[in-house]
Order: structure tokens, then sequence, then C-alpha cells
């Protein structure tokens, strides 16, 4: 019988079911480090929801970079994900400038401009997503020069397959992390990524991130044959990637398509193919 999930491992289970899913595949001895810090994006992720104005989301970014930066001296805040992450951050050593930037790239979501072009949202996925999977990197010891560089490209794959995926629940919430100029480009306001079923100009601005994602998964796919096998946990949410955009292209690049999302089977399958053939 498995044991019981540590607090930081039922935050997973619940707010990053595809990241739990992919710490499962990790060796048993570095799970629970994974957790905490998968743990930890959520909370950063989670920042945007609770507030009601920029700047109060980023006084609670820069609640997270104080606790990592008094971590790395032995002090560690009392409460469920930030007191783990602290004996973690001291126990291996970590540099809190990692931290830092995966905190400074969620700061674009508070700008009121919001990303301003397609380069922009490469840098926020690679920030975000990328920047996560160079921590886990560094949890299970296999920080290779091909695994650091592959971790940028997988992240940016996932990170801009998850923005196209939350894009209609983000625009009913009067947000949206697309690129402003391709928005307007094609002629899209923000109403428009919530209505069912997606217009074209919406399917337009889709297709052209989708492009953009699968240039890095063709680079992503050159560099995992160089990837040692004991990196691949902490790169298996690009599987998960890829099958988004598989989907958006089968569902006419309509993000809010009940297909994109598909069964839960087959994501687990996508993610244990990665893990067992190192391809995706």
């Amino acid at each position: 019988m498995s044991p019981p999930l540590s607090p930081c491992g039922a935050i997973v289970r619940r707010d990053d079911p595809d990241r739990f899913l992919c710490a499962l595949f990790a060796p048993e001895a570095a799970r629970e480090a994974l957790f905490t810090l998968y743990a930890f994006n959520a909370a950063l992720a989670g920042v945007r929801d609770a507030v009601t104005e920029p700047t109060l989301g980023l006084i609670r970014l820069q609640w997270w970079r104080e606790t990592v930066a008094e971590a790395s001296h032995g002090r560690f805040r009392r409460h469920e994900v930030a007191d783990p992450l602290g004996r973690l951050i001291a126990q291996k050593g970590f540099d809190p400038a990692l931290f830092d930037a995966v905190i400074t790239a969620r700061e674009a979501e508070f700008a009121e401009e919001g990303i301003p072009d397609p380069p922009a949202l490469e840098a926020y996925a690679a920030g975000t997503a990328g920047g996560l999977m160079r921590l886990a990197l560094a949890v299970l010891g296999a920080e290779t020069p091909a695994a650091l560089s592959a971790a940028r490209y997988a992240g940016t794959v996932y990170g801009l397959a998850g923005i196209l995926r939350a894009a209609p629940v983000a625009a009913a919430r009067g947000r949206t992390l697309l690129p402003r100029a391709l928005l307007r480009r094609e002629g899209t306001r923000l109403a428009d990524l919530a209505r069912r079923p997606a217009g074209e100009g919406v399917r337009r601005v889709v297709r052209a991130i989708v492009e953009l994602a699968d240039s890095h998964a063709a680079t992503l796919r050159g560099l995992l044959p160089e990837v040692p096998r004991a990196a691949l946990p902490a790169l298996l949410p690009a599987a998960l990637g890829v099958r988004t955009l598989g989907r958006l292209r089968g569902a006419g690049f309509d993000p809010g398509d009940a297909r994109v999302a598909g069964p839960r089977l087959g994501a687990q399958w996508a993610v244990a193919r990665m893990a067992w053939t190192g391809r995706v």
C-alpha cells in the first residue's frame, strides 16, 4: 500500500495533475522534492486568481522571493509550502537565483499592457515552465548541458500549449496571456477568446502559437538523444504539451473544443511513452 501523500504532494495532485503524473515517473527518492517544487509553482500560478489588483500580485511574488532568500540562510517560514521549500533549498544548497528567475518570469502576468508579442510569450513560457524544469533537473542531479538546453525548449512547448489550453477560461475572467500584437493583427478581442465555437480570428491566433510551439518541439526532439535518462522525469511535461498541440490541430485550432483535453488515459500514455523511449 502506498504511503499517504505529503501536503505538497496533495497540493500538486489537486492543482497540477499534469506534473503530479510526471513526478510519478521519477525515482521514489526524488519524488517528494519534485512535489515540493511543483507545489511552489502551483502557489505562484495561483496568485493571479487570488488578487484583485496587479500590485497585490507583485507583493505576493515578493513574499516568495524573500522566502527563498531567507531559506538560503537557514530561516524557514511557517507555511505548508514555504517551510518544506525552504528546507529543500537549504538541504540541496540550491542557488536562490534559479527560484528568483521563475518568480520574476511570473511578473509578466501582472503587466497592465499584457504580453506584447510572440517573443515575449516565448520568454514567459521558457522562464516559468522551463525554469521549473531547470530546478527539477537539479533535484534529479541531471544538469548536463544537453539536459539544460532541452529544459528550455521542453518548458517552452509545455508553457505555450498550456496557455492555449487555458485561453478560453482566462478570457472569461477578463485576462489573456496571448500576445497583444498578434490579437490586434488578427482583429481579435478578449471577448472573442471566450466564445464557442471560436471565430476565424481566434483560430488564426491559436494556429500561429501552435506553429511557434512546434518549432520548439522540433528542436527538443533533436536534443533528446543526448539527454541522460536520469533527466527525463523533469522533461516529461513536454509530452503533454506536444499532445495538446496535436489535439488543437485536430480541433481546427479552437481552444475551447472538448477534443483539446481528450481522455486522461491518453495523457498518461503520452507521458509513459516518453519516459520509456526518451522521445516526444
